[in-house]
């Protein structure tokens, strides 16, 4: 469990911790109709309201997480987006071509701030000097803060899906940075990720999800990805042992 965790979450930068939000999020939906587009909000608002993220339920809120349901007349997914596009200028060479070399209908990205550790965003090359030292000499010193998240998703993919599993799946993707199951052969557990590559996927969030969104949010903004990852799995198998249990 606790490796398959590893391959779905993407892996944070040497002695970085996981990135997550560190405020409730607002999230904004397009290229639906107006009913359709808001039922889906709703539904990640109420996912990271019970997850531990928490969600800005103004209306006029400022976006922290776009959903974007890309028209035929935009073209293929691999048309969307290049190394030149503005949307990514924010990421590294490496997590651009992430993006750019994913397969499938969705393309997704979060924008990703790093902080030092007094709370200040750092700077590459500098140095902050720490006094006192901190006690742990095992958890990062820095925090790494989503800021930001966007998905872009083929309209025509998403046909004949539920509204709740297309809102529980952009959840997976956007409140932690997350990509499909690896392909080649069974996976331990069943994940909502699965939702464009599994002929007969969940109908919403795995307990495994869940435990995956929770644990994170429950750990302290610097744990170690070790930590968090062995948090997961454990959190995982006692849900799915649970769930054996109630069947």
């Amino acid at each position: 469990m606790r490796e398959f965790t590893k391959q779905i979450v993407r892996p944070p930068r040497m002695h970085h911790p996981i990135a997550r939000f560190f405020f409730p999020v607002c999230p904004q939906v397009r290229g639906l109709a107006p009913a359709d587009a808001e039922a889906i909000a709703e539904r990640i608002r109420q996912n990271a309201r019970a997850l531990g993220v928490g969600a800005n339920d103004d209306p006029k809120c400022t976006p922290t997480i776009l959903i974007a349901f890309m028209s035929p007349a935009a073209g293929p997914p691999e048309k969307w987006l290049s190394d030149e596009s503005p949307q990514l200028a924010h990421l590294a060479a490496r997590e651009r071509e992430r993006v750019l070399s994913e397969a499938g209908p969705v393309r997704a990205w979060n924008r990703v701030e790093v902080r030092d550790f007094y709370g200040q965003p750092q700077v590459i090359g500098e140095m902050t000097r720490i006094d006192p030292p901190p006690k742990s000499k095992t958890d990062p010193l820095i925090t790494t803060e989503i800021t930001g998240a966007t998905v872009l998703v083929a309209r025509e993919a998403a046909e004949g899906l539920t509204l709740a599993q297309l809102a529980d799946y952009v959840t997976m993707r956007t409140l932690i940075g997350t990509g499909a199951p690896p392909d080649g052969g069974p996976t331990p557990v069943q994940t909502i990720l699965s939702l464009f590559e599994d002929a007969d996927p969940p109908i919403e969030m795995t307990a495994f999800d869940k435990a995956l969104v929770a644990e994170l949010y429950n750990a302290s903004q610097n744990s170690s990805a070790r930590r968090v990852y062995n948090d997961i799995a454990a959190a995982a198998v006692r849900s799915e042992v649970k769930t054996s249990r109630e069947e």
